[in-house]
């Protein structure tokens, strides 16, 4: 596959644990848009708050287009959680869409079947981060975006275990995707 591979999906479901494991397991380099943002403008939470929800999102659509979309060798990349969902900055969002279909495969890692179950999981995990977010307010979140995360993915994978078991799930979805099958007459 001559694409990146983006892991898509909100904070929380896998992708940035999962990722390394999946770029070794594709001979790539791992890059996560999360850590090019902490290296550069600065930590996340931190941005939002001086600067607003919206600047961020311009922002971290900027160095995107800067460090992922103008690579000439394919990637495995953890795009940031709102990369592709925002409330905000609704024009940019979708230029953030059209990129990543035109540029990659997306690959969705979900830790259940039941969107009630794999939202109880990962909000679970967000909330154990210690960034100040409640469950109340991250469960509806999650299953109001979580169809819409369905919809921007080319596979999902749905993986509960470790990070490197996730990666050989994916790369056994990827190489089945493209693996010829024959006609039976």
């Amino acid at each position: 596959m001559d694409l990146h591979v983006f892991l898509i999906g909100p904070g929380g479901v896998g992708k940035t644990s999962s990722g390394p494991h999946l770029a070794k397991l594709l001979g790539r380099e791992f890059v996560d848009l999360d850590e090019i943002f902490m290296s550069g403008p600065g930590h996340i939470g931190r941005y939002i708050k001086n600067c607003g929800y919206a600047q961020y999102v311009r922002e971290n659509s900027k160095l995107f287009f800067e460090h992922i979309y103008q690579r000439t060798s394919p990637c495995v990349c953890a795009l940031s959680s709102g990369f592709l969902i925002a409330e905000e900055e609704v024009e940019i969002v979708e230029l953030n869409k059209s990129a990543v279909k035109k540029k990659g495969h997306s690959v969705l890692l979900l830790s259940h079947s039941d969107p009630d179950d794999c939202a109880k999981i990962v909000v679970a995990r967000q909330v154990g981060r210690g960034l100040n977010l409640r469950q109340e307010i991250e469960l509806p979140k999650f299953l109001a975006r979580l169809p819409v995360y369905l919809s921007l993915a080319d596979q999902v994978t749905v993986f509960r275990g470790r990070p490197e078991g996730a990666a050989h799930s994916i790369f056994t979805q990827l190489n089945d995707a493209q693996s010829p099958t024959a006609d039976i007459c």
